[in-house]
């Protein structure tokens, strides 16, 4: 079978809608990638303001036409806000599409997110973490995502219980039982990301100390105060929503790490966990999206 390879070059801050696009409309998960020219080894970090790529993948059949059409209305709405160039488009084979070899990224201190096809040759340091490549996008191309793995890997302790609200590709819940945590718990209202992260937790040897579940919080299988550490990288709005329920899901002590807020809405965010007992410790911005570190005050509700 062939395939119709499109990619698009794309601010940092427009991945998010662009991935999104892709992967409604094409087959299997959109990737991301990031420029090279800096050196991990050397304390380089890449450049969160460059350009990345988007690239996503549609079966040549009777729908492919529609398919593109779809995705184009979509990139001209996007254009709207950014100056994007053209869409480029070739046609791949299978063994070409299964088999795309993307560069390792370095992620924080130790973290190494690796792709399935690329043979890496890790330090006595690393900790890698192996994804599809096709699941790039959860791997710190986009600032938030980012911010979200540096901050885990601060936060998680060995014996931690991790919870994952917003899981997408289970990335953060993989990062956090490979820094030590003993069960990750992930939710997400898409189906989709239900099924990607609970096959990838199984490719990732994690099956066992895994629970994915379709839904948001609260939930029933979700007990309140039951975890140490709690990501959530998800948008500004729905985190002010579930304040409350994120607040009493975390252990007294425990850490929120909250991600996907645009800078001209953190003081709201920050606002409504004041209000149900979460004091920030913590709060960084790379471009225009903060990364936020709660903590739930002993003795509220």
């Amino acid at each position: 079978m062939r395939w119709l390879q499109l990619s698009i070059k794309a601010p940092p801050e427009y991945v998010e809608p662009l991935t999104h696009l892709f992967n409604i409309h094409g087959e299997g998960s959109a990737s991301v990638e990031q420029p090279g020219g800096y050196n991990p080894d050397e304390g380089e970090k890449p450049d969160p303001s460059a350009c990345v790529t988007i690239r996503g993948w549609l079966p040549i059949d009777p729908t492919t036409e529609s398919r593109k059409t779809a995705i184009d209305v979509g990139v001209r709405l996007i254009r709207h806000l950014i100056e994007l160039p053209e869409i480029e488009e070739v046609e791949v084979t299978d063994d070409e599409w299964r088999n795309q070899k993307f560069d390792p990224i370095k992620v924080g201190e130790n973290l190494v997110i690796v792709p399935r096809s690329t043979k890496y040759e890790s330090k006595p340091s690393d900790i890698v973490i192996e994804l599809e490549p096709g699941l790039a996008f959860g791997t710190g191309h986009h600032p938030t995502t980012l911010m979200c793995l540096e901050e885990i890997e601060k936060a998680v302790k060995p014996g931690d219980r991790f919870l994952d609200v917003g899981c997408g590709s289970g990335v953060l819940s993989i990062a956090a039982l490979a820094l030590g945590a003993e069960h990750a718990t992930g939710l997400d209202i898409e189906d989709d990301a239900v099924k990607s992260s609970i096959e990838n937790l199984e490719e990732a040897g994690f099956t066992e100390q895994s629970t994915i579940l379709a839904g948001s919080i609260p939930h029933d299988q979700v007990p309140e105060g039951g975890f140490d550490v709690v990501g959530a990288n998800i948008a500004a709005n729905v985190l002010i929503m579930l304040a409350e329920p994120l607040i009493a899901s975390v252990a007294e002590g425990g850490v929120i790490i909250t991600s996907g807020v645009l800078e001209t809405r953190l003081d709201e965010v920050v606002e409504a966990f004041k209000a149900v007992g979460g004091a920030v410790e913590s709060s960084r911005k790379i471009e225009d999206w903060t990364a936020t570190r709660i903590t739930r005050v002993t003795g509220s509700n």
